[in-house]
């Protein structure tokens, strides 16, 4: 499976999810404007809090179905992942020379890939579980009952913080460590995690009973700079192994290097460690090919008077990307909850981010994806020119 395979067949399984997620912000959205429009002596608690009650239970009816129909994609890329281990070029001549991998390590392997399956889907589970959903949802409508309630204030600036907040944050996965991010980006984070785990682990696994006694980092533009001088270089098993503990470690050609703290193939890092035979493997990334990606990684372009890597600026898009479908919810939220304010607030967030955006690909000759910042039900709001 190719990176552009797996990330289409990710951005499907994202976009389901967030679909559920706009589903969550219009609901809270909806509950707030009909709120406002009561009076104090016309507010009902039984009947608001049953209203929410029944939105609870239809987005986390939606956010079910979305997990049911991920489920099975999920086994797909799980087991496609372990079997492209078998046809992976980089074992075609040891396997030609006559080596074979044991049924039993076959089996172990299946094995092994069922219970990383059975991870992932016991992790979907937990993601469609009330809690995420209900908690914020009736802080909202607390909110916005107090509001109407006291009528201390316009009911439009009391209630915009919240509505801000389920707009920015929408259904949020919480962790034991207290970090928290967006039940979408969860979802496909927590696949990828799974999936580089069986590819790794299947390879490294064959690599193994072929005999393979080296390991293989995969390489390619604009990397992050802690790993960018090991991309691509062939390090002894023990070697690597220093490497992943954070000692000091030498590759193949002897060239030594000091140890980092961030593990290749954990923490956000999309380098892949593949086996490699000294005796059948060939390197798939010359040194001179390594050296030119680094140098025009690190020639950069200047963003606001300062320099950045290549690298630094397509984080610096990706994250423009995320902020900028974070405030397109939020302006569809306060539409849907009549604050024109609050929708000019966003709209003015989303022009700079737009701008920004643009300014960092000229700069930086890296490829705009403007569709990454579409978001259903959007409408862009025409802001007054500032006087002259």
């Amino acid at each position: 499976m190719t990176d552009k395979e797996l990330g289409k067949a990710l951005d499907v399984i994202q976009t389901r999810f967030q679909t559920v997620n706009r589903l969550f912000i219009r609901k809270v959205a909806e509950q707030i404007a009909k709120i406002g429009e009561l009076s104090q002596s016309r507010i009902n608690l039984l009947t608001v809090m049953a209203e929410v009650t029944s939105d609870v239970d239809e987005i986390t009816h939606e956010l079910q179905k979305a997990v049911n129909l991920t489920k099975p994609e999920v086994i797909s890329i799980y087991n496609r992942a372990m079997m492209d281990t078998y046809t992976n070029p980089r074992f075609t001549k040891a396997f030609q020379a006559g080596l074979t991998v044991p049924p039993m390590e076959r089996a172990r392997l299946v094995n092994y890939t069922r219970g990383v399956a059975a991870q992932t889907m016991l992790a979907l589970d937990n993601f469609s579980n009330t809690t995420a959903i209900s908690q914020p949802y009736k802080n909202a409508v607390d909110t916005a009952v107090l509001a109407v309630s006291s009528g201390l204030t316009s009911y439009s600036a009391a209630t915009r913080d919240a509505v801000r907040q389920i707009g920015y944050n929408g259904m949020q996965v919480y962790y034991e460590s207290g970090y928290h991010r967006r039940l979408d980006t969860a979802v496909r984070q927590n696949i990828i995690d799974g999936t580089r785990q069986i590819s790794m682990h299947c390879a490294d696994s064959v690599g193994e009973a072929l005999g393979y006694d080296a390991i293989e980092l995969s390489a390619h533009m604009h990397s992050a700079p802690d790993h960018e001088p090991v991309q691509g270089r062939v390090f002894l098993r023990e070697e690597y192994d220093k490497m992943q503990s954070g000692q000091d470690f030498t590759d193949i050609d002897g060239q030594s290097y000091t140890g980092f703290n961030r593990p290749i193939g954990e923490w956000n890092c999309m380098h892949f460690a593949s086996p490699f035979s000294t005796t059948y493997s060939k390197r798939l990334y010359t040194n001179d090919q390594l050296r030119d990606w680094a140098q025009k990684n690190n020639d950069g372009c200047e963003i606001d008077g300062k320099h950045k890597t290549t690298y630094q600026a397509q984080q610096m898009m990706r994250k423009i990307e995320t902020e900028t479908r974070r405030w397109k919810d939020t302006a569809v939220a306060a539409q849907i909850a009549g604050d024109d304010a609050l929708r000019r607030q966003c709209q003015m967030h989303i022009n700079d981010l737009a701008a920004k955006y643009g300014q960092i690909a000229a700069a930086s000759g890296l490829t705009e994806h403007r569709n990454r910042m579409t978001v259903e039900g959007f409408k862009p709001v025409k802001l007054a020119a500032n006087p002259a």
